[in-house]
This record gives C-alpha cells, structure tokens and sequence, in this order.
C-alpha cells in the first residue's frame, strides 16, 4: 500500500528522468568507448573530439526518449492503480 506523496514522488522521479538520463549516457559511452574502441577516452576528448560523438550521444538520447514515451502511458497508469489500493 503506497501512499499518496510517494506515489506522486514515484511520478515526478519518472517524469524528471528524461533529464537525469543525459549525464547518465554521457557518462556510460565514455566507459564504453575507453574501454573498448579508444583506449584513454575521456570528457574532453568528448566535448573537444569529433562530432560523431555527439552524434551517438544525441541518437542513444533520442531513443531513450522513444521508449520513455512508448511506456509512460503504462507507467502513469501503473503508478495510479497503486494510488487507489
């Protein structure tokens, strides 16, 4: 049994996370590509480096929010079911 502020909490987290969710993939693609592709991969050479970097950023970004909005109405309904229990 949620109660109501919690439930709202769990709401905003969800909605906010398309936000949060940047530094999260900047932060994993410099793992993967340090640890993988170009060894000694870091910010800098992210932000300073070439722009198909920015690229894959931008596209793993926009398919986060691709999913994000194919399952927020799930989600949403989810949270508010749990509401009422």
């Amino acid at each position: 049994m949620l109660n109501v502020p919690f439930n709202l909490l769990l709401l905003l987290i969800w909605k906010l996370s398309t936000v949060f969710i940047i530094p999260i993939i900047i932060q994993l693609y410099i793992k993967v590509v340090d640890g993988y592709f170009i060894p000694g991969f870091t910010f800098q050479h992210l932000d300073q480096g070439q722009n198909i970097h920015k690229w894959a950023i931008l596209a793993i970004y926009l398919l986060y929010l691709l999913c994000w909005n194919r399952s927020n109405q799930h989600v949403v309904s989810y949270l508010k079911k749990l509401e009422y229990r």
